[in-house]
């Protein structure tokens, strides 16, 4: 008896050890397509140098990993560990659907098909009035789009920002009724918890990347009305089961948090966007690697993968914003936002009441504007103080607060309250002690948005 166990033993460590080695042999005979493919979808980079060996030029590739957690020493070890939990894992397909299907197109083979996977899927998000649920079924995802934002006017936005736009199922059925839908936003960013963001840190990698979801309507807000752009959306064209790796794969990359360094010029909303279609379409589909929102949209339309004309457009709000102005007999913004507080509550009052509701929507919006604006700059009026020890208290609140948003990002995911923290407090004493002006301000402001909401009737 124990003759044949021992027999049983050496038989399944001789199978493994095929399927190790038929991996090994696999990845040294992918084509170029296909180990494009599999380097988008586990994060390599590949680099081609010129080097001398015995007096002869020879052509040496090498990679590296761009995840700070990859526990692989190469993508052929990582290929071959995939390939082993393809034959051996009843749960691989499951719980990594992408990588199941690109080994499932180059081995013709499935394996576990009768395994039933949990596809639903639930995370929480951050809203004006808290937090805010987006469920929905994996399996069940009944659109995705390019969404892009045109270009802005600060150095981070001159080149657009490439997004996605996506519409699925809150239930688990066939032929989803629209009361049962939902739509969210899915886009790469980079993770940025300082209180006033650094250029040069996002140029040279100072930020991870990270997935990050939005509503559609804080995306309108943002883009159209805070920054006055436009938001173009394209259908993508491919199939259901590409719509299934698609959304699996981004899934997967925002519940892992490791993406690498997110860098303005080369690993930026475009370029990692490129890669999650990458990694989960057809391998002979959009094969070259742009480098900005609107050079992706081009590659999409030339792979026909979106149509020329797009689905719909939201416009930015630029003339409505104008027109607030000029109902307010201001030409700018600026114009406004440099008045005094209480002079801009003035001037929406003594407006003729003929035409008070239109005063009251000007004045709340514009007023609104004015607070964000005042509140991030009081930020970036602390770090750029020129009392050093003014400067390294403020760092410290920072960092204590980075620590305290970080962990409440966590629980935002997984439907947890948020956790207190004395630090908020601090900064408001701090803020008040040493910008008393400031914050006085920021009150009277949130003061009179609320009094004019009763009044201007």
């Amino acid at each position: 008896m124990q003759f044949i166990t021992s027999v049983r033993i050496f038989i399944c460590l001789l199978l493994v050890s095929q399927v190790t080695i038929g991996a090994d042999i696999a990845f040294k005979h992918l084509d170029r397509n296909e180990r494009d493919q599999f380097l988008a979808l586990t994060n390599w980079k590949r680099y081609a140098r010129m080097m001398r060996v015995n007096g002869d030029l020879r052509r040496k590739v090498y990679y590296r990993s761009l995840r700070e957690n990859n526990k692989y020493e190469s993508p052929k070890e990582e290929f071959n560990s995939f390939v082993s939990e393809f034959y051996q894992n009843s749960n691989f397909k499951c719980n990594n659907l992408a990588t199941y299907e690109f080994i499932v197109d180059i081995t013709g083979e499935r394996t576990f098909e009768s395994q039933v996977c949990d596809n639903h899927f639930s995370t929480f998000i951050s809203v004006a009035t808290g937090y805010k649920e987006i469920s929905f079924y994996k399996n069940r995802v009944l659109k995705i789009s390019y969404l892009m934002a045109s270009n802005g006017e600060s150095a981070m936005s001159r080149f657009g920002h490439s997004m996605f736009y996506v519409r699925a199922c809150k239930k688990n059925i066939d032929n989803c009724p629209l009361k049962y839908q939902t739509e969210f936003i899915l886009g790469v960013v980079a993770d940025v918890d300082d209180l006033a963001p650094g250029l040069l840190k996002g140029i040279f990698g100072g930020y991870a990347t990270k997935i990050d979801f939005m509503t559609l309507a804080q995306v309108k807000q943002k883009y159209n009305y805070d920054e006055f752009r436009d938001l173009d959306q394209y259908d993508l064209r491919i199939t259901q089961r590409e719509v299934d790796r698609f959304i699996s794969h981004a899934l997967r990359l925002y519940e892992e948090k490791d993406m690498g360094d997110y860098k303005f010029f080369s690993a930026n909303c475009a370029t990692e966007s490129y890669k999650i279609l990458r990694a989960t379409l057809d391998l002979n589909k959009l094969r070259s690697r742009p480098l900005t929102p609107k050079g992706l949209l081009k590659d999409l339309k030339e792979d026909d993968l979106v149509n020329d004309e797009m689905t719909r457009q939201f416009k930015e709000k630029s003339k409505k914003v104008n027109g607030y102005l000029a109902h307010l007999g201001l030409k700018t913004f600026e114009d406004y936002y440099n008045l005094p507080v209480e002079q801009r509550y003035q001037i929406a009052a003594n407006i003729s009441k003929e035409d008070m509701r239109f005063t009251k929507a000007s004045y709340i919006f514009l007023e609104k504007m004015a607070l964000i604006r005042l509140q991030e700059n009081l930020a970036t009026l602390a770090l750029k103080s020129g009392d050093k020890g003014l400067r390294v208290k403020f760092e410290e609140l920072a960092n204590r607060y980075k620590d305290w948003a970080r962990e409440n990002k966590k629980r935002a995911r997984l439907g947890l309250s948020p956790i207190k923290s004395d630090v908020i407090g601090e900064m408001n004493q701090f803020y008040l002690t040493h910008y008393k002006e400031e914050v006085t301000n920021i009150a009277v402001m949130a003061n009179n948005i609320l009094k004019a909401r009763k009044s201007f009737k």
